[in-house]
């Protein structure tokens, strides 16, 4: 699979969480679920399929990774059907680089992480040291 192209987690479900917290980064900090299921069937990962790897795919994206704080799994307000969005949990802010998720979209899309500006500046703004704490807050908490 693609998850080869880049050092990313070794083990099965962490690559499914990078995924997943790739497409959350690249749209802005928060999708609907049906997004994320959408892709990872384009990935021939079905949510509503057993998978060799990762058993029970929606079990394993909304109960396992949102227990260990990876993704937050928040219901949609006002809506019928009842409708989720996921978000970057907080220990994923703790531990993934979002400049990391850039290097690996850009392996995959054959593109320069700088193309996508936005993201760019969000994730280098974040892991320089150098940037100041209320510049990083107000950049992380527009995505909550």
């Amino acid at each position: 699979m693609f998850l080869s192209v880049c050092r990313c987690p070794s083990n099965p479900k962490m690559g499914l969480l990078f995924v997943i917290l790739s497409v959350i980064f690249m749209k802005g900090g928060v999708v609907r679920e049906n997004l994320i299921w959408n892709i990872l069937k384009k990935l021939r990962v079905d949510p509503g399929q057993k998978h060799e790897e990762f058993g029970d795919v929606k079990k394993t994206v909304t109960d396992e990774f949102v227990r260990q704080r990876y993704l937050e799994y928040v219901r949609i307000p006002h809506t019928e059907p009842v409708e989720y969005e996921f978000r970057w949990g907080q220990r994923a802010d703790m531990e993934v680089s979002k400049a990391q998720i850039l290097v690996f979209m850009g392996q995959i899309h054959e593109q320069d992480p700088r193309s996508w500006s936005q993201q760019y500046r969000e994730a280098h703004a974040i892991s320089t040291p150098s940037s100041t704490p209320s510049s990083s807050q107000a950049s992380s908490s527009n995505h909550r």
